[in-house]
This record gives structure tokens, sequence and C-alpha cells, in this order.
């Protein structure tokens, strides 16, 4: 079970440590607000995938291994990326909205949750190799070994949520006004510009389907 556990957190680890919008956000929040406006984030996009994961061990996943169903999928995200993005942006222009506002760790939940669930990456990731890993799983310890499994990804995205929230908020004390409001405009920049890579990708999607 050990054994199983740290195979967890390794795909855990393995998901959530890439650059992407989720750890961008995090880290935007986390400059803005401190520790927890980013851990909130994470732990919002590690409900997502704990729910992923436990679809695959369910093997419900065959249901959105299809363009049909990945399309809308992209197309979400899209929305979500572009709408982030575009308010960190706005949020980058506005001084008093850089140095005064500290994001709302409940909106900060809901915005890592949607990310996560509606990041056709991470569906991905879970119709392919995370699926491969919990079949790995059930073979060496049966279908009690997949929870355990489950529980062990859980583990390993929070840590690395921790981990990275902890970073940033050692890093605030470096970073000036200014600093702040080029590091939400990019931020800013980097999620839309995710945001319109998932609508080209869904736009494909749509037109194979």
């Amino acid at each position: 079970m050990i054994e199983l556990i740290a195979q967890g957190m390794g795909v855990g680890v393995a998901l959530a440590a890439p650059v992407g919008p989720i750890n961008i956000e995090i880290v935007r929040r986390g400059l803005l607000g401190g520790f927890w406006s980013g851990w909130t984030v994470g732990l919002g996009a590690v409900s997502a995938d704990t729910i992923y994961c436990a679809l695959v061990v369910a093997g419900l996943v065959r249901v959105a291994d299809s363009d049909a169903v990945r399309a809308p999928l992209f197309l979400a995200g899209a929305v979500v990326l572009c709408y982030l993005g575009l308010q960190g942006f706005r949020r980058a222009l506005d001084d008093r909205a850089v140095s005064a506002g500290v994001p709302s760790r409940r909106r900060g939940f809901v915005a890592g949750f949607m990310l996560a669930a509606a990041s056709p990456m991470g569906i991905v990731y879970w119709l392919s190799i995370g699926a491969a890993l919990v079949a790995r799983a059930v073979e060496q310890a049966g279908q009690d070994g997949a929870p355990v499994l489950v529980s062990g990804v859980f583990i390993g995205i929070l840590c690395w949520v921790t981990f990275l929230s902890s970073l940033t908020q050692g890093g605030r004390r470096f970073v000036s006004a200014e600093k702040l409001r080029w590091a939400t405009a990019v931020a800013g920049i980097v999620l839309f510009g995710f945001g319109v890579s998932f609508l080209i990708q869904g736009i494909r999607a749509l037109t194979i389907w």
C-alpha cells in the first residue's frame, strides 16, 4: 500500500508540476494575497483532478474519449482562461486594484477547480498515462488498491501546491508594487494565450467531429 501511495504521489506531482494555467494562477494570486490566496486555487485544482482520477478508477473515462466530448471541453477551457487572463491584465492596469485588492479565497477555489476541470490537457493525461497507472495499481493490488492510488494522487498534487504557494509567499517580500503589476500583466497575457490555444484546438475538434 505504501508503494501505491508513493506511485500516486508521483503521478500527482508529474501532473501538477509543469508550467501551465493553474500554476500561473497560483503564483499570480499568491503574489497578490499571500499563501492562502494561492493555495486555495491549488486546492480547487486538486479537487477536480481527484474526481478525474476517481472516474478513471470507475472506468467511466471512455465516455470522454471522443471529439464530440472533447470539443466543448476545449471551448469551455478557452472561455475560463480568456476570462481570467483579461481580468488579470485589467487588474495590472489599475494601480489601486494591484496594491489593495486581495483575491477572494472562495473565488480562488472556484477558479482552480474550473481551470482543472475544463483543461483538456488534464483530461488527456488521465485518459492516457493516468489510466495506465491506475490499471497497473489495480493489477498489483486489485480493486482495493485503486482508492489508495487516488489518495496518493491527491497527496502528491497537494504537496506540490503547498510547495509552490510557500515559494510564492517567500518571494513576496522581494516584489515591489511595480514588479507586481508586471507579474500580474504577464500572467494575464499567458493565461489568455492558453485560452486562445484551447479555442483553436476546440474549433479543430469540432471540425473533425
